[in-house]
């Protein structure tokens, strides 16, 4: 069995408050050590970040846009890390 497999196995088996603290910590993580995917992205601040973040997730509360499965952004995201 992989690390990452032992160390899923010991999170998952973690209280759900501490699982979630985890998963925040990892997602703040890769958003700041992940590459800008276009040049308009780059330099983005947490504060920039948090208020695109408000206004898309008011356009899809609108109906002006919609959404994908989580999944799917999941597994766009694991495609790219492989390549």
């Amino acid at each position: 069995m992989k690390v990452r497999e032992q160390l899923l196995r010991q999170v998952l088996a973690m209280p759900t408050a501490d699982q979630a603290f985890l998963a925040q910590s990892l997602v703040d993580h890769l958003i700041a050590h992940t590459p800008a995917e276009t040049e308009e992205s780059a330099g983005i601040t947490g504060e920039e970040l948090l208020k695109e973040l408000h206004r898309r997730s008011a356009q899809y509360r609108s109906g002006q846009t919609d959404s994908r499965p989580a999944a799917d952004v999941l597994a766009d995201l694991r495609q790219r890390q492989l390549t």
